[in-house]
């Protein structure tokens, strides 16, 4: 038998936030693609990812890396939607991840539950 664990406000509010992220992100991506409009959608879809990620802060690293990737893919097409330009788009998608797992210290969260896996 599982035992459930009881979600905090905090918890509840970021998995309200990562589902209304990744609705955004998709209604952008069906909604009129390729438009400076879904571009914007897709911004306001990444912030929204960014408040799930801090709000959320799993336990689980790969649930954090593939939420701040999601995240740096709508900031990358908001800026291919508005520049136009490969470069500047992976140059400030992959500043927008690192920002990401810098300030949300994923990398610190590693560590410190790296003693807690188990060795072979």
């Amino acid at each position: 038998m599982r035992v459930f664990h009881r979600l905090t406000f905090l918890e509840f509010f970021g998995y309200l936030a990562l589902v209304l992220g990744i609705a955004i992100q998709a209604y952008a991506l069906v909604s009129h693609p390729g438009s400076r409009i879904s571009g914007d959608d897709m911004f306001g879809g990444a912030v929204v990812l960014c408040l799930a990620i801090a709000f959320i802060h799993s336990a689980r690293p790969l649930l954090n890396l593939a939420l701040v990737g999601l995240s740096g893919l709508g900031f990358g097409y908001f800026t291919f939607i508005h520049t136009q330009n490969w470069w500047w788009t992976v140059i400030l998608a992959i500043v927008a991840m690192s920002f990401l797992v810098y300030l949300l210290d994923l990398r610190g969260d590693i560590r410190r539950r790296q003693s807690t896996w188990f060795h072979f």
